[in-house]
């Protein structure tokens, strides 16, 4: 359902890049070498990248810009990766269930406009539908999230053989072992049906992800595993009004699921922590700090009022609280109120306890605690099965990306941050990477690769890689 919804060295990021032209099918560009030095020759260690298979949601699958394209898969960090992968084995190969060039199944573009005191509404943008590659939709009735949705089917990739990137956006650890989680036979049920999954595999094919993934891994040689953001995201941005989080059990069982196929026999890969939610644009620019820039000069963001679970109660804004992108283009804006009197006043939205913001506008703590818990619960185990299970690497993106981007990183002179206009990292979604951004990813796992296997992966230059995969 398609609901609208480092203290490391820091050497990759400080590291100044002569970008080259790889001479690759896949056809971007890569950099690997310092200034005034000799490019160090790829090498490969003991690491066996021949056959690459990529396990995750929307992160694995180039979801960009609050949507899935052709451009976006182009520049997934899957893809990136196995750009350099072929650097150190040539004969290596990566195929990605490629959506036809274009829209694909759509894009958010930014509109020009201003709120209230003149106020830039940063975040207003509005999905563009034009030339969507659409075979075909469902209206479903989904009451517990708002009543009904449509449901939309896209141009299918060729089913055979199984994609190498399996990235499917929506996706969540909670539903790797759905039936039918592909199949159009399903599609009137909310929560069973994912069409990004569907447009991978053969018309009524019942398989699981996990299934999937299975039969995806069983000639490949290297994983990567990326997943956590896929069960969190429809919670956070319905506001805790839509879905309800797994448990930490859930996610942590069917992470080892997962595992257990991917690393059997031995196989090499890389496992990623999820980054903390917190972390992301679409909540650190909604906590209380951070709406401080979002009020009319002289208003204090005490003043703010939200309404909050549990008990839907009418409270001031506290410190774990998140107001939510839509909450913030519409906080302080004049709506009228009928009182409990039948007075019609004007009323600032979120300004006062008579017109608070409304839920679905605010994750609140106890909202936050909920989804937050079980994300925090399964990197703890993502970690100790990576060092004692399955004696692989683990990249922990909080400290080797996230967090610096939120503090500013600068690479060949140009800045990375978490501003989503002039940051070049993330996209108009507030969650979702640029190409930019996948490619600082991809550096990421390839540092934790070099490390673990002694090879030499030359780093990307993210310079080189455009900063939308908008059509321009």
């Amino acid at each position: 359902m398609q609901r609208s919804f480092l203290r490391s060295s820091g050497s990759i990021f400080r590291r100044v890049l002569r970008p080259v032209v790889a001479p690759l099918a896949l056809g971007l560009l890569a950099a690997g070498c310092t200034l005034h030095q000799s490019e160090p020759t790829p090498t490969a260690g003991t690491l066996d990248v021949y056959r690459y298979v990529a396990i995750g949601d929307g992160y694995t699958a180039g979801f960009s810009e609050g949507g899935l394209t052709a451009t976006g898969q182009q520049y997934s960090f899957p893809n990136l990766l196995a750009q350099q992968f072929i650097r150190i084995n040539p004969p290596a190969t990566f195929t990605q269930g490629l959506l036809p060039a274009g829209t694909g199944t759509g894009y958010l573009t930014s509109q020009s406009s201003t709120g209230v005191g003149g106020k830039p509404l940063l975040y207003h943008t509005w999905l563009v539908r034009r030339g969507r590659a659409l075979r075909g939709s469902y209206v479903v009735n989904a009451a517990a999230c708002g009543g009904p949705d449509t449901t939309f089917l896209y141009s299918q990739a060729a089913s055979s053989p199984l994609s190498q990137n399996l990235g499917v956006p929506g996706l969540g650890l909670a539903q790797v072992e759905v039936a039918g989680l592909g199949n159009t036979a399903n599609q009137a049920r909310y929560g069973s049906f994912n069409s990004y999954f569907e447009r991978l595999l053969p018309a009524n094919d019942n398989r699981t992800y996990l299934q999937a993934a299975t039969d995806a891994s069983s000639s490949a040689t290297f994983f990567t595993f990326f997943m956590g953001f896929g069960d969190a995201l429809p919670y956070i941005l319905s506001g805790g009004e839509c879905g309800t989080p797994p448990s930490s059990s859930i996610l942590t069982g069917n992470a080892k699921k997962m595992l257990d196929r991917l690393a059997a026999n031995g196989r090499q890969g890389v496992i990623a922590l999820t980054p903390s939610i917190q972390n992301l644009p679409l909540l650190q620019l909604g906590g209380k700090n951070g709406v401080r820039g979002q009020l009319v000069e002289g208003l204090n963001p005490d003043s703010i009022y939200i309404r909050s679970a549990p008990g839907n109660v009418v409270r001031a804004i506290d410190a774990g609280d998140f107001v939510l992108p839509a909450g913030l283009d519409r906080l302080g804006a004049p709506e009228n109120v009928t009182l409990p009197n039948g007075t019609t006043v004007s009323v600032r939205y979120g300004l006062s306890k008579r017109n608070p913001l409304v839920r679905r506008d605010v994750l609140d703590y106890f909202e936050f605690n909920r989804i937050n818990t079980p994300l925090v619960t399964l990197n703890t185990e993502l970690e100790r099965l990576a060092k004692n299970v399955y004696k692989l690497p683990f990249v922990s993106l909080d400290d080797e990306l996230f967090t610096q981007i939120n503090r500013r990183i600068s690479v060949n002179g140009v800045e990375y941050s978490s501003d989503i206009m002039r940051g070049n990292f993330y996209s108009l979604d507030l969650y979702s990477l640029t190409p930019r951004g996948n490619a600082l990813l991809a550096n990421t796992f390839i540092k934790a690769i070099n490390g673990q296997y002694r090879a030499n992966i030359p780093f990307i230059d993210p310079n080189t890689l455009p900063t939308t995969t908008r059509p321009q």
